[in-house]
């Protein structure tokens, strides 16, 4: 019997299915790059609480492909819209290029609680916008966060974009259990 070969149909299910499954858990941030060269990390924060979160953690679990590791908070501070972060054990530059690209994801049980208007980006991700006489509006494919405020980036049906401010002014509504996004637009925002 010789070794079947796989097909390229297998490969690539392969690769799509991830290591981990991650149904009890929620990501809370990525590791996008280095700092420096003493082995800090930028991460691009997930969610509103992640500096409240992060800071209960004894460790801080971090996916990688089919890598999982627990690292140990030394260090946090916030730059240019994102946290550079240094870990116990992570030295130099190096170390720290090798963890790009890792999430940070936390057992839903260890969430901390949220406040009123907190929310995980997750939980706005695929919801569905609509403006207050029920109009539907489009579906949040993104968030953008900004000194001021964070963005809702809502899809049209026609593939177009509204970038709606996540301010009470805007944000009339979020029924997160429903998926659904209820909000006033002011004139011109969705041209």
């Amino acid at each position: 019997m010789g070794k079947r070969k796989r097909s390229i149909k297998e490969i690539l299910e392969r690769r799509q299915r991830k290591a981990f499954d991650h149904k009890n858990e929620v990501m809370i941030g990525k590791i996008v790059g280095v700092h420096g060269i003493k082995g800090e990390v930028k991460v691009k924060s997930e969610s509103d609480v992640f500096e409240r979160q992060i800071k209960v953690l004894d460790t801080v679990p971090v996916y990688r492909g089919t890598k999982r590791e627990e690292l140990q908070l030394e260090s946090m501070r916030r730059h240019k819209g994102l946290y550079i972060i240094k870990f116990k054990g992570l030295n130099d530059r190096t170390e720290a290029e090798e963890r790009i690209g890792g999430e940070i994801w936390i057992d839903r049980s260890k969430q901390v609680e949220l406040g009123e208007d907190e929310f995980y980006f997750f939980d706005l991700m695929g919801c569905e916008v609509f403006n207050e006489d029920g109009r539907k509006i489009g579906v949040v494919k993104g968030i953008l966060e900004q000194p001021a405020s964070h963005i809702l980036e809502v899809e049209k049906e026609d593939g177009k974009e509204v970038l709606i401010p996540f301010l009470s002014q805007f944000v009339k509504d979020v029924d997160v259990k429903n998926k659904k996004i209820v909000v006033s637009l002011i004139e011109g925002m969705e041209e």
